[in-house]
């Protein structure tokens, strides 16, 4: 198969029969005219149907799908239903399909203003030869456009089309496409389908490298896609493994801390476990209230240091469920605070200044809130 190099690239075939066969290669360049400048060039319609096309053109709003449809409908209504069966795609899909499906595709460029369009489509393409031809290859895939509507048009600049009716058979490989024939003018039937026929024949080794290119493109892509779900798989299994693993470490150090906690508050209770029973002299009665309102009461000994005290609070802490881990203990008025480095101060000491025996009220500030 001859290589591709830019755009579409003719393959030189067997002599024209019936028809003018452009057999040279040539680099394709947009022309500036348009579709509404070939059917003003060209001879009125005969049909109303082409008359109202010729005048005001295809609707912008419609879509290539609704296009290809438009344009099927009516052939197979104008020349009954053997017509070819012309897929209702875009054009770019069309060649999409045929590469990914490793066919030929035929490509019909109608011109509803040419002379011969009508004479074209009743005797030779929409006929029981075409049809047989079909059914014959279904390696062949058909698609029609119509030269008045905007893709249509586009279409007959990329594959050179120089007079009409137009028929042109390609090869689309991952390199682009290739022109197998092209039959131009009003072919008999029987010479149409013994020129297609023999195109496709003299092409098949060309379709079945295609196909094996785009086999090979295929299955390398589904290998890739295998390599990356397999990597994403493993990167998931990993990432579920660490995840794991540092949650086993988290309820690890959670449960030695509470453990930790647990034994320390069990030194705190025995320490707790010779306080004085009723008040005297000797003792401090103190009532420690939370942020919350909550409030604690004891009775210590005077002689007891903040130390103690501070085992009472994280005692009652433990049993209570409550959250606090830094705090101090301080009086309203006047305001004095006792942290954590206060704790060796006595409570005897502390009466000689705020008076906190025989009782006194004091607060738990937590330093994390």
């Amino acid at each position: 198969m001859a290589e591709v190099a830019t755009g579409l690239r003719r393959r030189v075939g067997h002599a024209e029969e019936g028809g003018n066969l452009d057999a040279t290669t040539s680099q394709l360049s947009p022309l500036p005219a348009s579709p509404d400048a070939i059917a003003s060039a060209a001879s009125p319609p005969t049909s109303s149907a082409s008359l109202w096309q010729w005048i005001f053109g295809t609707q912008a709003r419609d879509s290539p799908e609704d296009m290809a449809a438009a344009l099927h409908n009516s052939l197979r209504q104008e020349y009954g239903d053997r017509c070819p069966d012309f897929m209702h795609v875009p054009f770019r899909e069309a060649t999409t399909l045929a590469k990914t499906e490793g066919k030929f595709l035929l490509i019909y460029l109608h011109s509803e203003v040419h002379q011969d369009a009508a004479a074209f489509c009743k005797n030779s393409l929409c006929t029981d030869d075409v049809q047989a031809f079909a059914a014959a290859h279904d390696n062949v895939l058909f698609w029609a456009g119509s030269v008045l509507a905007p893709e249509g048009y586009s279409v007959s600049l990329s594959l050179g089309a120089a007079s009409f009716p137009f028929l042109c058979m390609v090869l689309s490989t991952p390199r682009g496409l290739n022109i197998v024939d092209k039959v131009q003018g009003n072919v008999p039937k029987t010479a149409l389908v013994t020129r297609l026929g023999v195109a496709v024949q003299r092409n098949q080794q060309h379709l079945a490298a295609a196909r094996a290119q785009e086999l090979f493109r295929f299955y390398s892509c589904i290998s890739i896609c295998v390599e990356e779900e397999a990597l994403r798989q493993a990167q998931e299994e990993e990432q579920a493994r660490q995840l794991s693993i540092r949650l086993q470490e988290e309820a690890d150090a959670a449960r030695r801390a509470a453990a930790e906690r647990e034994s320390a508050i069990k030194v705190k209770r025995s320490r707790l476990a010779n306080g004085p029973v009723t008040k005297g002299k000797d003792t401090a009665f103190l009532r420690l209230q939370l942020h919350n309102g909550t409030k604690l009461e004891r009775l210590f000994w005077a002689s007891d240091t903040f130390h103690t005290v501070r085992d009472f609070v994280d005692v009652a802490f433990f049993e209570r469920d409550i959250a606090i881990v830094r705090y101090e203990l301080a009086t309203n008025y006047p305001r004095k605070c006792w942290g954590l480095d206060q704790s060796h101060v006595t409570l005897q000491d502390a009466v000689r200044w705020l008076g906190l025996a025989p009782q006194a009220l004091l607060y738990v500030q937590d330093l994390d809130s």
